[in-house]
C-alpha cells in the first residue's frame, strides 16, 4: 500500500508539473506597431557590421548531399570573401568582392563581375540556381534578409502567431505572401517566407548564439530552403563581429587568379 501511494504521489506531481509547462508567450497585439516593430528590427540587424569565422556548410537536393568547411569573411554592404574548404585546408571554391568586383572560381565557373551585377549563386552553393547580388550574399551570411521585404512601400498585415509578431506582405507581382515572424521580446527575426525573382518560394529560419556575442545577437545557423534544395550553415562559436577586417582579403591573389587553389593560412 506504501509503494501504491508512493507511485500515486509521484504521478500527481509529474501531472502537475506537465500542466504547468512553458507555454508560447502570449504577444501583445494592443500595443503591436508594424512600423515600430520594423525600425527595431533594422536597428538591430545594423548593430552587425561585419563578420569573420569558419562555418559547416551543409548542402541537401533530391539527389545529392555535400558538406564543406567555408571561411566567411564578410563587410555590409558588399565586401565578401567565402572560401570552401577540403578536409586538408585547401580552398576548392571561392568567391569575392572588394566593392567594385566580383570574383568567382569554382568548378562551375571562373570569371569576373561588376559588384552590383547579379550572378547565379549556384556557383557558390551547388544546385540553387538563383540570381543575387554581392549584397545580398553578404545578407544572407550575416543573418539577414537577403531579399529585404520590409522596405516594401506596402503596410504590412500584423497578427501574434505561436508566441511571436509576423507581418505580411501582399506580393503584387506574383500575388503571393512575404512574411516575417519577429520574437517580441529581442526583435529578432525568427524566420522569413518569401518569392524569389525565378518565381520560387523561399524560407528562411535563424537560431541564434545563445546571450550575446561581441554585445550583439548573431546566428549561430541559418537554413535556407527553396525549391527542395536546403543549405545550411553552422558557425563555430569563435566567430568575430565588428572586428577589423583587411581589405586586401577581398581581392583574389595572383596565386588564386592562376591555380584556383591555396591554403588558408
Amino acid at each position: 500500500m506504501r509503494n501504491d501511494r508512493y507511485i500515486y504521489s509521484v504521478f500527481v506531481i509529474l501531472l502537475l508539473a506537465s500542466s504547468c509547462a512553458r507555454k508560447a508567450a502570449e504577444v501583445d497585439m494592443t500595443r503591436a506597431d508594424a512600423g515600430e516593430i520594423i525600425e527595431k528590427v533594422e536597428l538591430y540587424e545594423g548593430g552587425v557590421r561585419s563578420v569573420k569565422g569558419l562555418a559547416r556548410v551543409r548542402i541537401e537536393t533530391a539527389s545529392d548531399k555535400v558538406s564543406y568547411t567555408q571561411v566567411t569573411i564578410a563587410e555590409r554592404p558588399n565586401l565578401i570573401r567565402l572560401e570552401a574548404l577540403n578536409p586538408f585546408g585547401s580552398t576548392v571554391g571561392f568567391i569575392s568582392s572588394d566593392g567594385k568586383q566580383i570574383y568567382i572560381i569554382s568548378s562551375a565557373e571562373r570569371g569576373v563581375y561588376d559588384a552590383g551585377e547579379e550572378f547565379d549563386l549556384s556557383y557558390v552553393y551547388p544546385g540553387l540556381d538563383i540570381r543575387i547580388t554581392a549584397e545580398s550574399l553578404v545578407s544572407l551570411v550575416m543573418g539577414r534578409l537577403p531579399y529585404r521585404i520590409y522596405e516594401s512601400p506596402i503596410k504590412p498585415a500584423i497578427a501574434a502567431d505561436a508566441g511571436l509578431i509576423k507581418l505580411t506582405w501582399r506580393d503584387g507581382d506574383s500575388g503571393g505572401e512575404n512574411a516575417m515572424w519577429v520574437n517580441n521580446d529581442n526583435y529578432r527575426v525568427e524566420k522569413a517566407e518569401f518569392s524569389l525573382g525565378n518565381g520560387e518560394r523561399a524560407s528562411l529560419c535563424y537560431e541564434y548564439f545563445d546571450g550575446l556575442v561581441d554585445g550583439h545577437y548573431f546566428p549561430r545557423k541559418i537554413d535556407f530552403e527553396t525549391g527542395g534544395l536546403s543549405i545550411r550553415i553552422v558557425y563555430e562559436p569563435d566567430v568575430e563581429l565588428n572586428g577589423g577586417v583587411d581589405r586586401a582579403l577581398f581581392t583574389p591573389t595572383a596565386a588564386i587568379e592562376k591555380s584556383g587553389a591555396q591554403n588558408y593560412n
